[in-house]
């Protein structure tokens, strides 16, 4: 058996190198940016007008009050999308639109609601200063901005300003392909009323689908195998011609006589880097390789097999999407005192208490055994307590949320 620190570690210097893809921008929803993003342009593109009015020279407006107008031929009207192919002369001024290009010559938009517009002429009453409601080209930020950084998770927002500034291919790491295999002859399908006395209900195969979706992955398919050799071998070389990254494998890792799995893996080419780890819960966690593709070896009890998904391969997939941690942790101090005065690194399942301008808290749920899901349920993560420890009320302690 190994540390958990050793296990971590062996697990970093075999993680493959993430895969970066080319996606057309609305295909980037969700997914993670495998590089800095540049704007090819200014932000505004152009000088335009931000209010609906007239757009003149403020040498001609700087002194007008409503006693004492301004009066400006009008020469021709910008529109949005249509601009004013013109210079603005001296006493003159041009309608203009939200969102047109401020002509050549102009430097200052008047709003409608100040001015009177009689014929040809239009009176102007009010302005407040040079350059009023007039939108630069490249104020928001000009050509060469990194507008986004490597890493970010594309939301609707990012979709927006992408488009804006014409990025149609954008670069975004490949989202990590996972097979999921359950092996248990005594497994029934959650779903199923009526099962036999001898039998359980599958609850890892929809609880792992579920957490490689929550951690940025793509199920590529999923099996339920019997407790037999030959037929694990097989699924687990079907797993490899879907050329997924990682593999999960959900019990048969201990050492029963109907335990297959590490020998399988060994047959289909997987070299193994370790097995058997000190802590609880999750002893007999499995983990090869071959190739580019991991092979995780989870034990079969539900409880373990979470927290050994939490505890190493969640931080795998984060690397397979070019981050260090999909999660942040937190600090908190402990409300009572924690002991695990046992050989194995203990991952103790935690409530925490988060108020407004106060240190967060942690407490232990009551129920903290392996075989018992609601340890999973009712806690918001989990804390790593090392063999003869324990923690005193108010020492602090890294949480790891769920």
């Amino acid at each position: 058996m190994i540390s958990v620190p050793e296990a971590l570690s062996l697990l970093r210097e075999n993680l493959p190198e993430p895969k970066v893809v080319y996606v057309p921008v609305e295909e980037a929803l969700g997914r993670r940016l495998a590089e800095d993003i540049t704007s090819p342009e200014p932000s505004p593109r152009y000088t335009s007008s931000a209010m609906d009015g007239y757009a003149a020279r403020w040498q001609d407006v700087q002194n007008v009050s409503e006693s004492n107008p301004a009066r400006l031929k009008l020469a021709g009207e910008s529109q949005a999308g249509v601009p004013y192919e013109g210079v603005v002369a001296i006493g003159e001024a041009v309608r203009i639109s939200t969102g047109a290009m401020l002509p050549d010559g102009a430097d200052t938009v008047i709003r409608v609601e100040d001015t009177s517009e009689q014929g040809d002429v239009v009176q102007i009453m009010a302005c407040r200063k040079q350059g009023q409601d007039v939108r630069y080209a490249g104020e928001e930020f000009i050509a060469g901005t990194v507008i986004m950084a490597h890493g970010l998770v594309v939301t609707a927002r990012q979709v927006a300003l992408l488009s804006a500034v014409g990025a149609h291919q954008v670069p975004v790491y490949d989202t990590p392909r996972v097979s999921l295999f359950i092996t248990g002859t005594e497994l029934a399908h959650h779903g199923d009323g009526d099962i036999k006395p001898y039998q359980v209900r599958d609850s890892n195969a929809p609880m792992l689908k579920c957490a490689v979706r929550e951690a940025g992955g793509t199920l590529v398919n999923c099996m339920h195998v019997e407790d037999d050799l030959e037929t694990t071998v097989n699924s687990m070389a079907e797993a490899l011609e879907h050329k997924s990254d990682i593999i999960l494998c959900s019990g048969g890792v201990s050492v029963g006589r109907h335990d297959h799995v590490k020998e399988a893996a060994e047959r289909v080419g997987f070299q193994q880097l370790f097995w058997k780890i000190r802590q609880k819960p999750g002893k007999p966690l499995f983990v090869a390789k071959k190739g580019r593709t991991l092979l995780f070896g989870l034990p079969g009890n539900p409880v373990s097999a979470f927290m050994c998904f939490q505890n190493y391969v969640i931080p795998s997939l984060a690397a397979l999407q070019g981050v260090d941690y999909l999660k942040k942790s937190l600090s908190a101090r402990a409300e009572v005192a924690i002991e695990n005065s046992g050989s194995r690194t203990d991952f103790i399942r935690v409530t925490i208490r988060d108020e407004p301008n106060t240190v967060p808290t942690v407490k232990p749920i009551p129920q903290q055994g392996s075989h018992m899901l609601t340890s999973i349920v009712k806690a918001d993560g989990y804390i790593v307590v090392e063999p003869k420890t324990t923690l005193q009320p108010d020492d602090l302690i890294e949480v790891f949320r769920f």
